[in-house]
């Protein structure tokens, strides 16, 4: 027991080492610092408001606010029919074809064109023939008349082209 008793000793003595009067050191502390006054609080400082910049151009730009305006477009009177099926004489430019003669089948007169391997075809008016939307107008014995749709200068434009029998265009 003498063991046990030296460590309860022991044991007492740190006890009352732990209850020194230094806890009255914090606590006079705490007493000085809520003594003290406060200090005020600065004021927030004013801020310049910045002069109001103005974009140049500012009246001619579209603002991202705002919905789109629709443009609608007007179609061009003269421009040709895309989305009709194109002919076979199409595919061939004015100056590869030569209007070679005519038939007459009853109150119809046909012309007749040459294609660059020979071949004739036969044509009417309100066929159409060449690379620019190029309509028969008129076939005669001797002449055969043709309106082009040329686009130039972005419009749409009709120019007549005359092809003579046996001299091409």
């Amino acid at each position: 027991m003498n063991k046990l008793g030296c460590l309860i000793l022991l044991l007492i003595l740190i006890l009352t080492a732990c209850s020194s009067p230094q806890d009255d050191d914090l606590g006079q502390y705490i007493e000085q610092v809520k003594a003290k006054k406060a200090r005020p609080i600065e004021p927030l400082p004013t801020f310049v408001v910045p002069k109001k910049f103005i974009y140049p151009e500012n009246d001619n730009r579209r603002s991202p606010f705002k919905q789109k305006e629709v443009v609608v477009a007007v179609p061009d009177q003269l421009a040709p029919d895309t989305k009709r099926p194109k002919q076979r004489l199409e595919q061939f430019p004015l100056d590869a074809l030569k209007f070679v003669g005519t038939l007459e089948q009853g109150s119809i007169t046909w012309g007749l064109i040459s294609l660059p391997n020979g071949e004739i075809v036969r044509v009417r008016p309100g066929d159409y023939m060449g690379k620019n939307f190029g309509r028969i107008l008129r076939i005669t014995d001797t002449v055969l008349v043709l309106e082009e749709t040329i686009r130039a200068a972005g419009k749409w434009q009709k120019k007549q082209t005359i092809f003579n029998l046996n001299a091409g265009k």
